[in-house]
């Protein structure tokens, strides 16, 4: 899914919790009303205002953020999900907290776009360039000259 958004290019950390940081309190990290990527009307802030089990969520349909890698103290991933049963669900958005800072990963469609974007632009200053050395002479055809 492209980023409809425009949180690609956005980063957000809270200096208060980075030192605390570790995989019990990462989703709480994550939850804060100053994070733009995280969504109020999911199912975990429903969990946290009843302060039911985070197991419940299981049991729910709609929006979840689960942590799906913990690598303690520096790399955490999240991901956005939309719980269709309790077996199955689809995956919206992934997240990563690097070094306390939260950070959107980028989509498949958007890395593939970038790399074809940067090779097509080589391929095209490639040409140019080659393009400079191309000469035609009407007794000798099409002719390279390098001496430049």
């Amino acid at each position: 899914m492209a980023d409809p958004n425009g949180k690609l290019h956005l980063s957000w950390h809270d200096t208060a919790w980075i030192p605390f940081l570790n995989h019990t309190n990462v989703l709480d990290y994550f939850s804060q009303r100053s994070n733009p990527f995280y969504d109020r009307t999911c199912n975990n802030e429903l969990v946290k205002m009843q302060r039911l089990d985070r197991a419940a969520l299981d049991n729910m349909t709609g929006v979840q953020f689960e942590l799906i890698h913990a690598q303690d103290p520096i790399l955490y991933v999240i991901r956005k999900i939309h719980r269709n049963s309790p077996t199955q669900v689809t995956p919206l958005a992934s997240y990563y907290v690097l070094n306390g800072i939260v950070y959107q990963s980028p989509d498949v469609q958007s890395v593939v776009n970038s790399r074809l974007f940067s090779a097509l632009h080589h391929i095209n200053k490639a040409f140019q360039e080659i393009q400079r050395h191309a000469r035609y002479h009407p007794t000798k055809g099409h002719v390279w000259d390098f001496q430049e």
